[in-house]
């Protein structure tokens, strides 16, 4: 199958901003955890595990079953937009479910005022990021055909999500590093990471919709 039946025209712009999201995020991830030691290339095989298996399952979830659930809704509802309606529902929730932590909510002591920011970064990175990842999806001619080929319309949000998490999480992981148990940190430096890939995802969201 070539790459071009995978991921629609007209989405090389949008792409490379989401991938540079990633990298300045991972890159500013990575100086504000100060994991400074040299990559060790022995954790690369579970990088590449983990950003797999988490592509995988969330684009099953999330543009998969949710968004073509929205999609038929708003079909039923005879809204006036319903890929728009699909695509911006399913990605809220796709911002919304990313504050669930695998530990508390809020860290320890944290400072409340950070945390409440952070909160709604992360939910306005996330949800761009579905934007971009929902749009794909509609606009893949596979998303048209019938059962099971329309399956195929997952395959770019799956490669580009995995790509977005390996750039994001990468140089934090491969230094050392560990994931925080919740975003929601309140350290005031945490911020620059989010806000720096949130800004940069504004921008893939402004040229898919110019697209």
């Amino acid at each position: 199958m070539k790459i071009a039946n995978v991921i629609p025209s007209g989405f090389g712009a949008s792409l490379g901003w989401v991938l540079a999201a990633a990298l300045a995020g991972g890159v500013a991830l990575g100086w504000v955890s100060g994991a400074s030691n040299p990559w060790q290339p022995s954790r690369l095989g579970d990088l590449l595990v983990l950003v797999s298996e988490s592509a995988v399952v969330e684009e099953l979830l999330f543009r998969g079953l949710l968004l073509w659930g929205c999609l038929a809704a708003g079909r039923r509802w005879q809204c006036a937009h319903p890929t728009s309606f699909a695509v911006g529902t399913s990605s809220l929730m796709f911002g919304l479910l990313h504050l669930v932590p695998e530990g508390p909510l809020v860290a320890p002591g944290a400072d409340l005022f950070v945390a409440a920011a952070q909160a709604v970064l992360k939910v306005t990175q996330a949800t761009l990021f579905g934007v971009v990842m929902a749009s794909l999806v509609m606009r893949n001619p596979w998303s048209a055909r019938p059962m099971p080929a329309c399956w195929l319309a997952l395959a770019a949000p799956v490669i580009v999500h995995a790509l977005f998490d390996l750039l994001y999480f990468g140089p934090l992981l491969l230094a050392g590093g560990t994931l925080p148990v919740t975003y929601l940190t309140g350290n005031l430096a945490d911020i620059v990471p989010m806000a720096v890939s949130t800004l940069l995802l504004f921008l893939a969201v402004f040229v898919t919709a110019r697209s």
